[in-house]
């Protein structure tokens, strides 16, 4: 059999099949059940800290067709976790014991202030997860929270701003 491994920016996993931030990595349960089937890694489903969410009650993707009508792809329109961070922490750091071959990294969003990315990084960085995604420009929420596409939209959260400060909440 073909060896799969793969050791991307030095995050390793059993093969390059991971799920991407959504539902499906959305609690130990799932991620573990992902796993079990054989994925080599998930990004965890974004998590923020502060004001609960609300997310949407119903389907939590969007369908997204083709000329003809068929479908082509789905959108993921959850914004963040409605989870509280505490769980989620727990739940990342107990995966990462019981799955060590297997990539974990999380995504983040929180408002584009230097103490609001120290306070949530310390926590997470405690889960032993293999990665963070720090998600500055999500396109389709949280503006109203300083969030998301906030950031794309005050000059003050420019590149030079995200630079400095994935430079210093290190």
């Amino acid at each position: 059999m073909a060896d799969l491994r793969t050791n991307f920016l030095g995050i390793k996993s059993p093969n390059p099949f991971w799920l991407a931030s959504a539902p499906p990595t959305d609690k130990e349960y799932n991620v573990v059940r992902a796993f079990k089937a054989g994925w080599g890694g998930v990004v965890w489903k974004t998590l923020g800290d502060g004001d609960p969410i609300v997310n949407v009650s119903g389907p939590r993707y969007g369908a997204i067709h083709g000329p003809d009508r068929r479908l082509i792809g789905l959108n993921n329109i959850e914004l963040i976790t409605d989870r509280p961070l505490e769980v989620n922490l727990r739940e990342i750091k107990q995966v990462k014991k019981d799955w060590p071959d297997r990539a974990v990294v999380v995504s983040l969003m929180v408002p584009c202030e230097e103490e609001n990315w120290k306070a949530i990084l310390k926590q997470v960085e405690e889960t032993d997860c293999d990665g963070i995604e720090l998600n500055f420009g999500c396109p389709h929420g949280m503006s109203e929270r300083g969030m998301g596409s906030a950031v794309g939209q005050v000059p003050e959260y420019g590149v030079a701003h995200q630079y400095n400060l994935i430079n210093h909440v290190g």
